[in-house]
């Protein structure tokens, strides 16, 4: 299965990245590795992200890792959807935007609403 998956519906450019279920550090590095590629392709401002965290272990090496990703990838993003959350991941997340500075992210249930959302608001 691919973890990251570029795709465009209505004019729109999404790019969606698979966390899900993933515990070990050098894999979720590996996935930050693609997603920061496929994402920093675009021209800025010109992309939107659908992001699943369902089973990512979340510790303070998985927050180290993802951070600076969070950070780096801002400039191409439009705004970008968190799905796959309990409600302990959705405090850690809010608190990961805040540290990172992103005012342009949402949580989301599913893939699929975190598509509707952006196309009903963008």
């Amino acid at each position: 299965m691919d973890r990251v998956e570029e795709f465009a519906l209505g004019g729109k450019n999404f790019v969606y990245i698979d966390f899900s279920n993933l515990t070990e550090t050098e894999e979720i590095s590996a996935v930050v590795d693609l997603a920061y590629a496929a994402i920093s392709a675009y021209p800025p401002h010109s992309v939107f992200t659908i992001t699943n965290l369902d089973g990512l272990r979340f510790d303070n090496e998985t927050k180290d890792v993802i951070i600076p990703y969070t950070e780096g990838n801002q400039p191409f993003v439009i705004a970008g959807a968190i799905v796959g959350l309990d409600d302990y991941k959705k405090s850690i997340s809010e608190t990961v935007f805040a540290v990172s500075g992103r005012k342009d992210l949402i949580i989301m249930d599913t893939k699929e609403e975190a598509i509707e959302f952006f196309d009903s608001k963008f």
